[in-house]
């Protein structure tokens, strides 16, 4: 009998070894899970901390970009919460032996599979985010001059339009003006959408262009 009984004493400690492994394993992909969702956080709110400065960064098209890292972000809190949730009840049923524990261990098994699953995904994710923020940061500079060429070349249209004013055609250059006018605070807001092809750069060169073809217009017509 008292072989039997430290037989037992056995195989339950080594049942319970199993435990603390299983858990020790899933506790592992859990914070693994959360220091990447940390990561990837604070990479979207370092992009989101580069929008909305006026100065021509395309917003809404980076937001858009943006929308599936925030969106996946949003589930994988969930999907965490829910396994500090079903942790919790694993281990209350452990005082009611391992077998009343063991369907719980199963799902959070089950659980760190799809946490790693997301883990891979969410690194690849936040590579994506770095190389956004680094771009971002890039164009920014890069749109410098050509912004300020563009405001330059608007004042000058808007103080030859007034000193043209009387000339026939007056009020048509004020509205193309205005146009243009609408055109640059489209850009420097980030509502103008670039693609490959026609980037936001190409954007503020038609602008200056259309600029100069108005100024020429109207210094024409004044001679």
């Amino acid at each position: 009998m008292w072989g039997r009984r430290r037989a037992r004493r056995e195989q339950e400690d080594e049942n319970l070894e199993a435990v603390e492994q299983t858990l020790g394993s899933t506790d592992g992909t859990h914070e693994a899970l959360e220091e990447l969702v940390t990561a990837t956080v604070k990479e979207v709110e370092a992009v989101q901390a580069l929008l909305g400065g006026r100065d021509g960064v395309p917003v809404d098209a980076i937001r858009r970009q943006l929308e599936p890292a925030v969106s996946t972000l949003g589930d994988l809190q969930d999907v965490a919460r829910q396994y500090l949730e079903n942790r919790e009840r694993a281990v209350a049923e452990l005082s009611n032996g391992i077998d009343a524990a063991l369907p719980w261990l199963e799902v959070l098994v089950e659980q760190a599979k799809g946490m790693a699953e997301a883990g891979e995904e969410l690194a690849g994710m936040a590579e994506s985010l770095a190389f956004l923020r680094e771009r971002t940061e890039r164009l920014r500079g890069d749109l410098v001059p050509l912004r300020e060429r563009v405001h330059a070349a608007v004042r000058a249209a808007q103080g030859e339009l007034q000193a043209a004013q009387g000339a026939g055609g007056w009020y048509g250059w004020q509205a193309d003006l205005a146009a243009l006018g609408d055109r640059l605070t489209a850009l420097e807001e980030g509502r103008v959408i670039p693609t490959s092809e026609h980037k936001v750069s190409d954007h503020y060169r038609d602008l200056e262009r259309d600029v100069a073809a108005l100024r020429d217009t109207m210094a024409q017509a004044v001679r």
